[in-house]
């Protein structure tokens, strides 16, 4: 089963719909597969929170009132029986029609912050993949250079964006060099800096806004990650260093945005 397929099945897993084989195919794939078990687990969560009493609430009187208010008025009527059965009608449309759209506005408000963190988590997965390819191959660098001014004019023509090459040899974490690599679905630059004998990888791409912030990332595999947004550039930190460490470093990159 493909990372595609699962996706396509995880929902009907979650909720107990599927049948015996394809609901043992989904977990065993969630089992082997990080990124699709972080996607499930997320899932699980915001089903978890929306089920939570303390998110269940008793709609305001206004609400209330503002929603029969907005119901059709009923037509006079020769049958007080009619009358009485629309007016309960009318009652238990707003029983039902309250907590559904309660329901509605808190699933706005949750699932954006519990998707996020999970959509964070996989990019996270996604960068340390590639650091751990470009140790493994002989694919580190493209343009091996301790010149910041060597390096980024290497990118021009390459990518459609400019990143911005600093080199912090002065603080303990030289500028080696850099390459092209592929995250998120497009091309991305990867500075590549060192630290004693320990490689770090700071992957750049575009982002809105021009607010500088910084989120760390649960440890992958052994490797530290965070997360930086410097003046318009979405920045990925990922290393073996400690993470004092690589906090002073990212501390570098957003003193210089």
């Amino acid at each position: 089963m493909t990372c595609e397929d699962a996706r396509l099945l995880m929902h009907g897993h979650l909720d107990g719909e599927l049948d015996l084989a394809d609901d043992l195919e989904v977990q065993r794939h969630i089992d082997e597969c990080p990124r699709c078990a972080s996607e499930y687990a997320a899932l699980r969560a915001m089903r978890t929170r929306l089920k939570d009493e303390a998110f269940r609430f008793e709609a305001p009187a206004a609400l209330k009132e503002k929603i029969r208010r907005a119901l059709p008025e009923s037509t006079p009527s020769r049958s007080n029986g009619y009358q009485s059965r629309r007016g309960s009608w009318v009652q238990r449309t707003v029983r039902f029609a309250v907590p559904m759209a309660i329901g509605a506005m808190l699933a706005l408000i949750i699932a954006p912050r519990t998707i996020a963190p999970a959509f964070n988590q996989r990019l996270a997965n996604e960068v340390v993949d590639s650091h751990v390819r470009s140790l493994m191959a002989t694919h580190l660098m493209d343009v091996a250079s301790t010149d910041q001014h060597t390096v980024k004019p290497w990118f021009n023509g390459k990518l459609d964006f400019s990143p911005p090459v600093n080199d912090f040899v002065k603080d303990g974490f030289p500028l080696v060099g850099g390459r092209l690599d592929y995250i998120e679905g497009r091309p991305v630059a990867a500075l590549v800096y060192q630290h004693g004998k320990h490689v770090i990888n700071v992957f750049m791409w575009p982002t809105t806004g021009t607010a500088t912030s910084a989120e760390r990332i649960e440890t992958e595999h052994g490797y530290n990650v965070e997360q930086l947004t410097v003046a318009g550039m979405n920045c990925w930190v990922v290393s073996d260093l400690n993470q004092l460490e690589l906090d002073k470093f990212a501390g570098l990159i957003r003193a210089k945005g």
